[in-house]
């Protein structure tokens, strides 16, 4: 949710950062920023106060087509461009700062916006300021959040680090970084993925077994700022001549500081729908051997459970609907949070829970994907999250009010007199 309105006052007491998320990034949508004068990319900074100062910190613009495509460019992320209603300005919440008291604006500034961001659930607020300047342009932010490297096919972050398989879009490695708790060993052997349906159509029974070595890549853009990375592959799984391709289209993954999400399209045209008779659908993350002592819970499985299998029993539960896992170990914590439309949960179907010893993985599986009631394109979302500590009761709270509570921002214009050279 964002808005506009027109002024901003001198901070009060009152007015110091009560705003908690670490995760969140902000995104601000070009179409707020419509009524500055400039709209060069090249000309803004982004401010926040920190301990009484006005401190840069990471933001990057990020151009969107009308088609709501991001638009790759040789120049990357440091290339300018004129922005206009498409675009976003992003940078993360917990670069936010207290709200500015009069006289800190630079006297170099021509234009400055206040940009209020705050949490729908607590209340908590926090603010950053962006500046335009026409000359005498300050410098960047040091900081990089995240990278992602075409010749190593690796995402590296601040919190962790990523691997891929060349020319494919599923990953072989995560490692979690000191700074985040982790010790930098590789949790992750791979990714799966291991889809199963059955058709049919007249008199003929049609049952491929598809795997994440099946889905046809092409990666046709890289961009790398100092907030988040952005990698978009082109994919696509073919069924054969009487069918379309599924689920096709393309994926987008952003890398952030301590995250990495992949939004996608499950694309069901109307004759798959009405051919389909099952359907099994499985994504796991294989777990490292030497790290098989990690445990495992989620949210119907609230007791930490183990790789090997031997302390679990009988009571691990596999056919309930669950949003998120979380794996957590001596190598670091982290997160997972599978994300499907809501109508997919008011027709039955349901994220089941996906935990194994030979060889050690967890994930999630679809079930009853039969209840498909319509064809159309359903958005999903995977994210995975670096927990900063090992997990304890109600950690996931924050990770999935990113998903499920966004933050709400509202752009001020500013009218507070300038320091003095």
């Amino acid at each position: 949710m964002a808005l506009f309105s027109a002024g901003a006052n001198p901070a009060s007491a009152q007015d110091t950062k009560t705003l908690t998320r670490l995760h969140d990034p902000v995104i601000v949508k070009t179409a707020l920023l419509m009524g500055l004068p400039a709209k060069d990319t090249l000309g803004y900074r982004l401010y926040s106060i920190q301990h009484g100062q006005l401190s840069p910190i990471p933001f990057q613009f990020d151009e969107r087509n009308s088609a709501d495509d991001i638009v790759f460019s040789n120049a990357g992320a440091s290339g300018g461009f004129r922005f206009d209603e498409n675009d976003e300005l992003v940078f993360m919440a917990k670069d936010t700062g207290d709200r500015m008291a009069a006289g800190l604006l630079p006297a170099t500034h021509d234009t400055a916006v206040e940009i209020e961001v705050t949490d729908s659930v607590d209340g908590g607020r926090g603010w950053a300021y962006l500046l335009h300047f026409s000359e005498h342009i300050p410098p960047f932010s040091p900081v990089t959040y995240a990278t992602f490297d075409a010749e190593t096919n690796q995402a590296r972050a601040l919190h962790y680090t990523v691997d891929y398989y060349r020319g494919r879009n599923f990953s072989t490695g995560l490692r979690i970084a000191p700074a985040a708790g982790g010790t930098g060993e590789n949790i992750l052997d791979r990714m799966k993925l291991r889809v199963h349906p059955t058709f049919s159509v007249l008199l003929t029974t049609w049952s491929p077994l598809f795997t994440e070595e099946d889905f046809s890549v092409r990666v046709d853009g890289i961009r790398n700022g100092p907030v988040r990375a952005i990698r978009r592959v082109r994919q696509w799984l073919n069924l054969g001549q009487f069918f379309p391709d599924m689920p096709g289209g393309t994926a987008y993954t952003y890398y952030y500081f301590s995250s990495f999400m992949t939004p996608s399209t499950f694309s069901a045209p109307w004759l798959v729908v009405k051919a389909l008779r099952s359907f099994e659908f499985t994504t796991e993350n294989e777990i490292h051997g030497s790290t098989v002592e990690m445990t495992y819970r989620d949210a119907v499985n609230p007791r930490n459970l183990t790789f090997s299998g031997k302390k679990n029993g009988t009571e691990v539960v596999t056919s309930k609907d669950h949003e998120w896992y979380v794996v957590s170990g001596k190598q670091g914590t982290y997160l997972q949070a599978f994300v499907i439309p809501e109508q997919w949960k008011d027709w039955g179907i349901v994220r089941g829970t996906v935990i194994r010893s030979e060889p050690p993985a967890t994930g999630y599986s679809l079930l009853n994907m039969t209840n498909l009631q319509e064809p159309g394109n359903y958005k999903m979302n995977l994210i995975s999250v670096i927990l900063p500590r090992p997990y304890q009761t109600g950690d996931e709270a924050q990770s999935l009010a990113m998903l499920q509570r966004p933050l709400q921002v509202e752009i001020k214009t500013i009218r507070i007199p300038v320091m003095e050279k």
